[in-house]
């Protein structure tokens, strides 16, 4: 079977386990809830279905069932060790269409997650079976790695990835890729049927999945509005330490890496994208005006919530989130 056969079969595959988990529990208005994702991330560590504790600046964590069913499935495939607490997006908003007066889209201050990578973290090191140290490394699922059966996102991906390597100046971080080994799948959340092993890198880009799959995890309408998210796995037993971050991109929208009118920027998303999966929250203020139709952004980052248009250059407070968890390197 191709590698889209494979995807389809999985979505099929997702979209019936989740279903499942519907009719179990999931009301209406948590699915409501979910598809809405406003939110900067889906926090899971409150059990009991309430909304998370605010962790900083105006944003708010929403309690996910379905996202709290994947640890579930977690413990299921062995995966004892770390749990998903968290999936941050870039949404999609389109220009037109605004409100009398204004409407607000997002007014986040979150310049870093709660959850970080611990340089010389020791349980990174029995996982793995040798010592880490200030390196993190990064993966991307090559099958996968096709944007709209035809783009070749594995380069735009690295270069997201190398931008923000070349930030470091006196930071001791440096974000090494490595190759996934033949016949692995690098992911904690899907299987393939064969060997899954998500600890190939500290980052695993799977790629470019059906919008369906978004449905299926993320909740109802994040097909149509969430052009990419990033999952955080913690360790069970330090649940501040990042574990694992996986990756994936949204291949229900048109895509481009060669800058054609109407389609989505790929390293443009991968560089917010791997900015979660380096540990910087959303920034920024986006509104949008009836007198003019148009949205507006104070300030403008690459790690605002929404796509605005290509940025492939980290700006002011892209910057400034990166040297917050990375200035100090290792010694944060």
């Amino acid at each position: 079977m191709n590698a889209k056969g494979i995807i389809l079969l999985l979505a099929v595959c997702l979209v019936t386990m989740f279903t499942a988990c519907d009719e179990s529990g999931i009301s209406n208005e948590m699915a409501e809830q979910q598809g809405l994702l406003s939110v900067d991330y889906v926090e899971v560590q409150n059990a009991k279905g309430k909304k998370a504790e605010n962790t900083g600046g105006f944003e708010e964590g929403v309690y996910s069932e379905y996202l709290a069913e994947l640890n579930s499935e977690l413990a299921a495939k062995g995966l004892n060790n770390v749990q998903v607490v968290m999936a941050e997006t870039i949404t999609y908003t389109a220009e037109g269409g605004v409100a009398a007066g204004q409407t607000l889209f997002a007014d986040d201050r979150m310049k870093t997650l709660p959850a970080q990578w611990q340089a010389y973290d020791p349980i990174r090191s029995s996982t793995y079976g040798t010592l880490v140290g200030n390196d993190l490394t990064h993966t991307v699922y090559t099958p996968f790695a096709v944007a709209n059966g035809s783009i070749n996102s594995e380069p735009d991906i690295d270069a997201s990835f190398e931008t923000w390597n070349n930030l470091k100046k006196n930071s001791g971080l440096d974000i090494v890729k490595v190759p996934t080994p033949a016949g692995v799948f690098p992911s904690a959340i899907l299987t393939l049927g064969g060997v899954d092993d998500p600890f190939v890198a500290d980052i695993s880009t799977i790629g470019f999945l059906p919008g369906s799959i978004f449905d299926a995890v993320l909740g109802p309408g994040s097909s149509a509005s969430v052009l990419g998210v990033t999952f955080t796995f913690t360790w069970t037993a330090e649940p501040d330490v990042v574990a694992l971050k996986e990756v994936w991109y949204n291949d229900d929208f048109t895509w481009s890496n060669d800058g054609t009118p109407g389609t989505i920027d790929i390293e443009s998303v991968a560089l917010h994208e791997n900015g979660h999966a380096l540990g910087f929250g959303h920034f920024g203020k986006i509104f949008g005006t009836n007198a003019n139709g148009k949205l507006h952004v104070s300030p403008k980052a690459v790690m605002n919530a929404s796509y605005l248009g290509p940025e492939r250059e980290p700006l002011g407070t892209d910057k400034a989130s990166f040297n917050n968890v990375y200035g100090s390197w290792p010694k944060n």
